[in-house]
């Protein structure tokens, strides 16, 4: 069977010839508007992919954090003024934070501190932080408890055990708390007289504090036990998921949109170049 050759030589240059076409109808996305718009979307991919990554920098922050946390709380108890003196810097405190601790002298009921704009099972309050003067004649701040707010939003009173306490907690690094707690607690730290550079968040108190609250009759002045730090890894990983889905949604799909549009572009020049053609023509006849 031969095939004509006529069919040879007008289906080669037709091919060849639609690229270079298609690309001229395609040089409007060169123009500013639509650079701007390229520029925009690479931006906004640039930005999506970076806050994925935080949010996977963040998860690894609190997988290291629950961890130093855990392995913490696995050393033996020892009594706070062991582990610190008066004047220790930031890299000491920050080597025994979360370590389980004890506590024993009398309270400065006087001298308690209010760290205000906490919330504590969706209550609004405070902690009361009182300094505790131990055997050793140093003092530390203990964070007793949670209090709530009196109707007229000043914090509640709750007086602290009388006589000699032993409290069991943790010891909390003062600059590692959110808000403005480091600003509330930095008065009782800076006052001297061989105060500890640490905080420790009673989980027991032996005696128990007066105000302590009575599951079976809850009071509006009741103290609550400040709990531990939450071990849980937080919503990064499904965060970083999301901006990554987003980032691949506009890698994809801006190009089609591009496509799209050359296509709706290249058809309206094409129906106008067939009405010119039809106007050409009616012209000639009429002449």
């Amino acid at each position: 069977m031969q095939i004509p050759y006529g069919s040879l030589s007008t289906c080669g240059p037709s091919r060849s010839a639609s690229y270079p076409e298609g690309v001229a109808k395609a040089r409007f996305l060169l123009r500013p508007r639509w650079l701007l718009s390229h520029l925009f979307v690479l931006l906004l991919v640039l930005t999506m992919v970076n806050l994925g990554f935080w949010q996977l920098r963040r998860l690894d922050e609190k997988r290291d954090r629950n961890a130093l946390i855990e392995a913490r709380a696995e050393q033996p108890v020892r009594p706070v003024g062991e582990l610190l003196d008066p004047g220790d810097d930031h890299a000491t405190v920050e080597a025994v934070r979360h370590r389980s601790v004890t506590a024993t002298g009398t309270y400065d009921d006087d001298a308690t501190v209010a760290v205000r704009n906490r919330t504590q099972d969706g209550v609004a309050g405070a902690w009361l932080v009182t300094p505790l003067h131990l055997e050793g004649g140093e003092r530390v701040g203990v964070i007793r408890g949670f209090v709530g707010l009196a109707p007229d939003g000043s914090v509640v009173d709750a007086p602290a055990p009388a006589g000699e306490v032993t409290v069991k907690g943790a010891v909390v690094d003062p600059d590692g708390l959110d808000g403005t707690a480091p600003r509330d607690v930095d008065p009782l730290l800076a006052a001297g007289d061989g105060i500890l550079p640490a905080l420790v968040r009673a989980d027991e108190s032996d005696p128990p504090e007066p105000n302590a609250a009575d599951p079976t009759r809850p009071e509006p002045a009741s103290i609550l036990p400040v709990p531990p730090p939450e071990l849980s890894e937080g919503p990064h990983l499904g965060y970083a998921v999301q901006w990554f889905i987003f980032s691949a949604i506009a890698v994809i799909g801006y190009p089609l949109v591009l496509r799209r549009v050359v296509a709706r572009r290249g058809r309206e020049v094409d129906d106008r170049d067939d009405l010119d053609r039809e106007l050409d023509e009616l012209l000639r006849q009429g002449g």
